[in-house]
């Protein structure tokens, strides 16, 4: 697919957020104690994101032609990356090689939070441009539908909630000095879950061991902003692992139980995941023992609903999402599928 021409203001608004970002970064990265002076980390994060959104605005629609669509964003990183070093090095060193070749100390980090904006700002584009090809194909014939309806799939599959990133990257920063182990681990485990996840947006199918694998990126991520309050068990055998499984089903169940059951309970809470074949149909267990209806939405919510619509639109009446509050605390969720679709 070719990438569409960007209007004048569109072009505008991409460095303005760009701009925005830039600063947070420099306002982070000081705040967090990584560099010593906030007009150098200023002027350098600036170089570096404007030559990148540059890059982008003038190279994206050549490197679209790429038969791999990774390879062009990857390239025209790299060379506005590269390109925003020499300059930051021309303006503050009037050397434009003294950051290719000085142990600069927030180098690293800058370009991890680089790496992070592109990221973000890449899914971001790719959200909008398949939700110009959704509009375009609403009048078509029922093929186009099925086109529409594999098209969201992508969509909800690359699509990573910005509101988390954001939280887990401020819980990092918050235990840089307090808990450097801390932030360690949950550093490592945001890398898991995004390697994980960019994986996972490049096929459109998906198995339930690579579904857990992501699964428990996340659950180490928020044991770590937990602590005690949060025991988490798996109990998975090892020969259903290879089962195909549809992208998105089970992680919004899992992301459920610890932000609106366990998260808003004070006690430890324990959450468990299951998964047993019993007669042909493949039925999948997250139980808590949160708070159970008692601050939910008894299955109403957004993410709830759309598993429901997924379900009906790949299984029909053969699937079901059932929600069962439990006597001493907390929620069943079961998932049920019919083993004969994979």
């Amino acid at each position: 697919m070719h990438a569409r021409p960007q209007t004048a203001f569109e072009v505008a608004r991409t460095y303005a957020l760009t701009s925005l970002f830039c600063l947070a970064i420099a306002i982070l990265l000081t705040a967090m104690g990584l560099t010593d002076s906030f007009g150098i980390t200023l002027t350098i994060s600036f170089c570096i994101g404007l030559s990148i959104n540059t890059a982008f605005v003038l190279l994206a629609r050549r490197m679209s032609q790429l038969e791999k669509w990774y390879l062009g964003p990857i390239l025209i990183t790299a060379i506005g990356l590269s390109l925003g070093l020499i300059i930051a090095g021309a303006l503050l060193r009037l050397d434009p090689w003294f950051f290719f070749s000085s142990n600069y100390s927030s180098l690293v980090a800058g370009i991890f939070f680089g790496v992070f904006g592109f990221l973000m700002f890449s899914t971001r584009e790719e959200l909008l441009k398949t939700r110009m090809e959704l509009v375009e194909s609403r009048a078509a014939s029922m093929q186009q539908e099925r086109r529409m309806f594999e098209t969201e799939l992508r969509l909800l599959q690359a699509q990573i909630e910005p509101h988390f990133l954001f939280n887990t990257l401020g819980n990092i920063a918050s235990l840089i000095h307090s808990n450097p182990d801390g932030a360690e681990a949950m550093l490592q485990n945001l890398a898991r879950l995004l390697r994980a996840s960019l994986r996972r947006t490049r096929d459109q199918r998906t198995t339930l061991g690579e579904e857990l694998e992501i699964i428990a990126a996340y659950l180490d991520i928020q044991k770590v902003r937990m602590g005690d309050r949060l025991c988490a068990s798996l109990d998975v055998p090892d020969d259903l692992l290879g089962i195909p499984l549809p992208p998105l089903l089970l992680q919004p169940l899992v992301e459920n139980a610890v932000v609106h059951g366990l998260d808003p309970k004070l006690a430890p809470g324990s959450l468990s995941i299951s998964a047993v074949l019993i007669n042909q149909e493949l039925l999948l267990r997250v139980t808590d023992n949160g708070v159970g209806f008692e601050q939910n939405t008894r299955g109403t919510g957004i993410g709830l609903r759309n598993i429901r619509e997924r379900l009906q639109a790949l299984y029909g009446n053969r699937a079901a999402l059932d929600l069962i509050e439990r006597p001493e605390g907390g929620i069943i969720a079961e998932l049920r599928l019919p083993l004969e679709h994979a």
